[in-house]
């Protein structure tokens, strides 16, 4: 057992003076003892740090709880390190009810850290705790490992992606990564992980499962905690590409089935056809369920989209926007098509790619995009979006970037990035415009994440090792916190 009187200084003006008497156990908790006096609630007090506790998070190894309670203090943080210069903090947290839960991400794994609570009042004192340890867990032996092929001053931060696990579908990983290919962050769930992303009001949300039900969003925190769960409406499977928060709304993919007699285009009399709804939730209204059967024919499929089976997949919707507007952009990857929808109405505004084409392509060379993935309206008004590629001769995935003119339904291609040597991605995919100009691009099933600054070099090129892992998406975020 350690002993130490670091918590309180030897005298404290405007109240009694404290014996010091404060132990730390080899069970990591330090409590200040019993007959200690107690502190009167006045102005001015020195800060107290009257219990500190440390526990590991369940949810991932490279993160850890610390639980504080404290007197007169504002707010409180915790340095850490893995030497005694504890060169590291967490971001302050304000203390309400005399206690704080602050949580320490990016821990290595399987390595001791020395770290001290420090406790800062509101007239500007502060008092540390002892130095405590702490060790964190091995990582799990089935994470996938990555390669860096290329790091040339990336935008700093991280890197986060869902990860499936090819043909096994009762585990998956949301992963951050730092500029090394290093796990910093990760949570495991007993499904498939396919869409992983950080909303506007700092959560994470997930596509997966779990507990083993049947996959659903969920919105978790920074520990891995579960805060909410999102499903498509009136028993609808829930789509699995894409859930946007926005303020107190929200948008998803919802999927529905129609027999339908395909025979006129060479299919079954009964053939399954799988249809999308659009559910947008909007301010004092019902919610907006929009449906390719109500405004799409199943012969706006792309030329290798098949009609002719038990099953049939037209349309295919994989990506939302809320444009500047206000309005829905939508991508349906199975006809090739960008289409502006309504948020009010549910009238289609325009389309954009595919068989119902109403815009003109300039300066582009393969004249548009094929099958593809994301689509995200930029500060500049520019549309960005991953062109997979699968109909372009040969086929090829970019990375691209479009001037539109909505009056004049112009298409005009002021950016675009393809691998050297060119990459092939025939599904999954994303591309995020960093605040530096840089863009990271996901290329799917071609394994390969790279960030480009604007003139088209490679700054970070990571490479996923096997070849049953694959990244539907990949985001940037500045910081763990």
């Amino acid at each position: 057992m350690l002993v130490s009187d670091k918590f309180f200084p030897s005298s404290i003006p405007h109240a009694a003076k404290i014996v010091p008497c404060l132990t730390i156990t080899t069970g990591l908790f330090l409590n200040s003892c019993r007959h200690a006096p107690t502190q009167p609630k006045v102005e001015n007090l020195t800060p107290i740090l009257n219990k500190v506790v440390i526990q590991p998070n369940a949810n991932n190894a490279l993160s850890a709880f610390v639980k504080i309670r404290a007197e007169n203090v504002a707010s409180v943080e915790v340095a850490f390190g893995v030497d005694s210069l504890l060169s590291e903090h967490t971001p302050p947290v304000v203390m309400t009810a005399d206690s704080a839960h602050i949580l320490v991400l990016g821990l290595k794994p399987a390595t001791s850290y020395f770290m001290k609570a420090v406790a800062h009042a509101p007239n500007g004192s502060k008092v540390e705790s002892p130095r405590f340890s702490f060790t964190t867990a091995a990582l799990p032996d089935d994470l996938p490992e990555f390669s860096i092929l290329t790091n040339d001053a990336p935008t700093p931060g991280f890197v986060m992606m869902g990860l499936t696990f090819g043909g096994i579908t009762d585990k998956g990983y949301a992963l951050i990564l730092n500029n090394d290919g290093h796990i910093v962050w990760y949570r495991r769930f007993q499904g498939s992980v396919i869409d992983f992303q950080q909303q506007p009001n700092g959560n994470y949300t997930v596509y997966t499962s779990a507990d083993g039900s049947q996959m659903h969003f969920y919105e978790i925190d920074r520990a891995g905690n579960i805060l909410r769960e999102f499903r498509a409406s009136n028993g609808r499977d829930t789509g699995p590409h894409e859930l946007r928060l926005f303020e107190d709304r929200y948008t998803l993919f919802g999927i529905e089935f129609r027999e339908m007699d395909l025979t006129a285009f060479g299919g079954l009399t009964n053939a399954n056809v799988r249809g999308i709804v659009v559910e947008h939730q909007r301010d004092n209204a019902p919610p907006l369920l929009w449906r390719t059967f109500d405004h799409f024919q199943v012969t706006d499929a792309a030329t290798d989209i098949s009609l002719v089976g038990a099953n049939v997949n037209p349309w295919h919707g994989n990506a939302i926007d809320l444009d500047a507007d206000g309005h829905l952009l939508v991508s349906f990857r199975n006809c090739d098509e960008i289409t502006k929808v309504n948020a009010q109405t549910g009238e289609i505004i325009w389309r954009w790619g595919g068989k119902n084409n109403q815009f003109s392509f300039i300066n582009d060379p393969l004249n548009g995009f094929s099958h593809q993935h994301g689509i995200r309206r930029l500060s500049n008004s520019n549309v960005i979006l991953f062109d997979n590629g699968n109909l372009h001769t040969p086929p090829v995935s970019r990375a691209v970037e479009y001037r539109l003119d909505e009056t004049a339904k112009t298409a005009e291609l002021v950016w675009e990035y393809r691998h050297d040597p060119p990459l092939f991605a025939s599904a999954l995919g994303f591309a995020q415009r960093l605040t530096n100009g840089n863009t990271l691009i996901c290329f799917g099933t071609a394994q390969h994440l790279v960030e480009v600054d604007q003139m088209g070099m490679k700054r970070w090129d990571l490479a996923i090792a096997n070849p049953q892992n694959f990244a539907y998406r990949a985001f940037r975020i500045a910081s763990l916190y």
